[in-house]
């Protein structure tokens, strides 16, 4: 979905979560670097391991979908190494040493939420005084060289 009504259904799922936690509770909830792709057109570190450790992901392109010019859908084309795994039927990918692997492809669509966008929308379920800490890449800060991969956004219900 994309505009008003994903937001809508975003504001009402965080509104959901705000509504089962207790006073106190604490949501965790984290996204890609939407602001980073929105301006680059490519993911930020994409050799990053911070959430796939395998070394199965062969490729990943990145596309963003405007409507009327406004990015509406952020899409990721996962291209994976499905050695060991093959029936002989998939597409293969010949790698820089030669050899050739089995791989399938699949993808990924996301609301392209940038940070302070998500942010309002937290605040405004959450109310303006609760605790609110953005981690990035599950650090409070990165070296100045460093490009955030992930977001994470620490919210406690008061």
């Amino acid at each position: 979905s994309s505009g008003i009504n994903a937001e809508y259904g975003h504001n009402k799922a965080i509104s959901n979560f705000y509504n089962v936690l207790s006073p106190g509770g604490i949501l965790l909830i984290d996204h890609r670097n939407f602001d980073y792709i929105l301006e680059h057109g490519v993911l930020p570190n994409s050799n990053s391991k911070l959430y796939y450790q395998g070394d199965r992901i062969h490729k990943i392109s990145t596309s963003v979908i405007r409507i009327d010019n406004i990015p509406s859908r952020i899409e990721l084309n996962y291209e994976i190494d499905v050695s060991g795994f093959s029936d002989g039927s998939e597409e293969r990918r010949k790698l820089d040493d030669g050899t050739e692997i089995p791989v399938e492809q699949f993808q990924l669509s996301y609301y392209p939420h940038t940070v302070t966008g998500f942010q309002g929308m937290l605040r405004e379920v959450f109310g303006e005084k609760a605790r609110y800490t953005l981690l990035k890449d599950w650090l409070p800060e990165l070296e100045d060289e460093e490009i955030t991969s992930y977001y994470i956004h620490v919210i406690q219900k008061l």
